[in-house]
């Protein structure tokens, strides 16, 4: 409801985003929310959205500062190097598309591990919100725009004292030795799930929520028990079902050619920066901004309710959270 409170909040100026994480991380995508719709994860994931729907409009019709904020270079202490740099020899478990609404269910399995919480907080995807770019804007590992399959065999990463892992499916297992290095271990979950064809509705969130345990158990309880364990994620996503979609931006991604995110070459004209639609000129970049719900024409999943790529409030927010040694 758009109460007195509210309004000021949205109307006020200054930044947004500090107000806006809050509200998602204390009342929005939490324990407590997931109890009250009966712990159902279907269930907190549409009214979940349902929620950031309304606030997301709400502060895009206010102005549209929120997404120069999301697009904004995140803290300094908010990247991987930066947490090696504090905890040298430390793990980092980056899980492909986890998003803010999984944090409880994280947090939880972090208790269950008998590892103590020691930052919770949230991080930031790259613009436009897909891996490869986050590996070479946000990890602080001076690594180029690649995919992560290609972690294992960078020299770059074994410069700096860091072995790289790949999981590919959920139940490959490493056996990962404590040693003087770093251990960097990229999990393909839940990002692969959102090529499946029950990615166009609710339910898939039942079978991510309830995997996660199972890849938790093969990935971050592999790790040295000695050592603290950075979990974070590359980007989030957007859960795009029905009524969860803002129909004032339908069709803004024409200049995009039904993607999330375009790049224009030096020839091309670049469209006008405008409401869904933010635009870069120095990278030529335009990227669909907002709870756009276009319809991609190639490759699959064209009916995937599940997407990033572009900006948003639950693409560019990613879990953070720290955890101390085994006790």
């Amino acid at each position: 409801m758009l109460d007195r409170t509210l309004l000021d909040e949205l109307t006020q100026p200054g930044f947004r985003l500090p107000a806006l994480t809050n509200w998602l991380t204390t009342e929005v995508w939490t324990m407590d929310r997931y109890r009250e719709v009966g712990e159902k994860p279907a269930d907190y994931l549409v009214a979940g959205e349902g929620l950031v729907h309304h606030r997301e409009t709400l502060l895009t019709l206010a102005g549209e500062s929120l997404y120069d904020e999301l697009a904004s270079a995140p803290p300094a202490n908010r990247s991987v190097r930066a947490f090696l740099d504090r905890c040298p020899g430390a793990s980092v478990v980056v899980f492909d598309g986890c998003s803010i609404r999984e944090l409880p269910r994280l947090v939880r399995l972090a208790e269950s591990s008998h590892r103590p919480v020691l930052d919770r907080s949230y991080g930031f995807a790259a613009v436009p919100s897909e891996t490869e770019f986050f590996i070479s804007q946000r990890l602080g590992l001076g690594l180029p725009t690649i995919s992560p399959s290609a972690l294992p065999g960078r020299r770059e990463l074994r410069e700096q004292g860091i072995k790289a892992y790949w999981q590919r499916q959920p139940t490959q297992q490493f056996r990962i030795e404590e040693g003087s290095e770093s251990s960097l271990l990229w999990v393909r979950f839940p990002d692969m799930r959102f090529m499946d064809t029950a990615a166009a509705n609710a339910e898939l969130f039942d079978s991510i929520w309830d995997m996660l345990e199972m890849v938790w158990m093969r990935t971050v309880q592999m790790l040295p028990a000695s050592r603290p364990v950075l979990v974070t994620s590359d980007h989030g996503y957007i859960f795009l079902g029905a009524g969860l979609s803002d129909p004032r931006l339908n069709g803004v991604d024409r200049p995009l050619e039904g993607k999330r995110y375009r790049e224009f070459a030096d020839e091309e004209p670049l469209p006008l920066k405008k409401a869904g639609l933010w635009v870069d000129p120095a990278r030529r970049l335009a990227v669909v901004a907002g709870r756009v719900h276009n319809r991609p024409q190639a490759p699959s999943p064209s009916n995937s309710v599940y997407r990033h790529g572009g900006l948003s409030v639950m693409e560019m927010l990613t879990p953070w959270l720290v955890l101390g040694p085994k006790e």
